[in-house]
């Protein structure tokens, strides 16, 4: 019988480059035999979601977002931002904590190729190609979420500084090697922006105490507990850039932050339903007098409902990906991006959370027993989507049709 996955690689042939094609192709191979089947234990366990890290890591693609002329495969910044989204919703579709861990991997990755020198790329490059993860840490407790108190200050003599401070929902710290610390400097004074500094973490540092504390109903094998760094010595080339340098590919991260976000919301949304219609077609019971349960016209209704709505919120996360690509190369389009990846996280959270509740309707009460484990879907959804209120999003975009005012990015926190 005809397969939603079989359905999605007809299309995905004609729409995609060959390479992007080839890539998800590999994932969905390795989300049917390895990520998949582990995600329902990360889920009981709340713990992080190491078989699935294991299998992309094994597949070579922790480079995924190494440029190719370093061994990678070239996507994100200064590459193919379509790329990684398409394997960020595809891996998401199998089990979204591999795929929130594997986002902040690539974030912080990109950050290298953003931010990093010659010789900070030519290192951290390798470690990503070495297997070793990444994270990115920027939330931080207080009044203010948005006020950074992590403070990075010259050490004595020139060799290093030292980094002080605490993290809240700090994804990945339980698996990674490295963290993008986000943080000010204390060296120099100005605004919050001109003071912004970003270096990087080794985790197993004297100093950094990680607390696996994080006990959300949904996302739960990501890692996401607090972090703290007491005095942490940093050398001077894991320092990447000056105080304020990061405005410089602010635009983009922040734009890259909702998209990422929406393409893990329509990937949830595309497992539930793939799940749903393997359901309904072995094993859900008929109402009426229909032999099988796929005959009855108002289930087909509702799965055309749902079919419909994910291939328009897919479409909004391809859009806005390659909007960002055009970006790179037509800085003019700054206004554009934002609202574009604003179109993709409304859409795609609207998507998410209906298709997720939706799917127990056309499968009927005995899908929710705990043995089929289908309230994943909703409760990762309903967890991960409230990063960033998405009605911040729709001001921005309402405030932008009414010519009230261009779309400010909000800061992205990148966790």
């Amino acid at each position: 019988m005809f397969s939603f996955d079989d359905h999605a690689s007809r299309v995905e042939q004609f729409e995609y480059t060959n390479e992007q094609y080839d890539l998800v192709q590999r994932i969905r191979r390795i989300g049917r035999t390895q990520i998949g089947p582990a995600a329902r234990q990360t889920d009981r366990d709340g713990t992080f979601p190491t078989v699935g890290i294991n299998a992309l890591r094994q597949a070579g693609l922790t480079g995924l977002c190494v440029p190719k002329a370093s061994g990678g495969s070239g996507a994100g910044v200064y590459g193919d931002t379509l790329m990684l989204a398409l394997a960020l919703m595809e891996i998401a579709s199998w089990c979204s904590s591999t795929s929130q861990v594997f986002t902040l991997h690539h974030t912080g990755v990109q950050l290298v190729h953003a931010m990093g020198n010659e010789a900070q790329q030519r290192y951290f490059f390798q470690e990503a190609l070495d297997g070793h993860l990444f994270a990115s840490f920027g939330s931080e407790a207080g009044p203010n979420r948005f006020q950074l108190d992590s403070t990075l200050r010259q050490a004595d003599g020139s060799s290093g500084y030292r980094l002080t401070g605490s993290k809240q929902f700090a994804t990945s710290s339980t698996g990674s090697k490295w963290a993008f610390w986000r943080s000010v400097s204390g060296d120099v004074g100005g605004t919050q922006d001109d003071r912004y500094v970003m270096p990087i973490v080794q985790l197993s540092a004297p100093g950094v105490t990680i607390t696996d504390d994080w006990n959300g109903i949904g996302q739960r094998g990501t890692g996401s507990g607090h972090v703290t760094a007491d005095n942490v010595w940093i050398p001077n080339e894991h320092l990447f850039g000056k105080p304020g340098s990061y405005q410089e590919c602010a635009d983009y991260f922040a734009a890259q932050f909702q998209i990422n976000f929406a393409a893990q919301f329509v990937g949830m949304a595309q497992g539930a339903y793939r799940d749903a219609l393997n359901y309904v077609k072995d094993r859900a019971r008929p109402w009426g007098e229909h032999a099988h349960a796929s005959e009855d016209p108002f289930i087909q209704l509702r799965v055309a409902d749902m079919a419909t709505k994910l291939a328009s919120a897919q479409q909004s996360v391809i859009r806005a990906a390659r909007m960002l690509l055009a970006y790179m190369t037509y800085p003019d389009l700054r206004s554009s991006i934002h609202i574009a990846a604003s179109h993709a996280k409304i859409t795609a959270t609207e998507v998410s959370l209906d298709v997720t509740n939706s799917i127990f309707q056309v499968m009927g009460a005995s899908s929710a027993t705990q043995k089929y484990g289908f309230d994943l879907y909703y409760r990762n959804a309903r967890t991960l989507t409230l990063h960033d209120p998405v009605d911040r999003r729709r001001e921005a975009v309402g405030k932008y049709e009414l010519g009230l005012a261009e779309p400010v990015p909000l800061p992205d926190k990148a966790r």
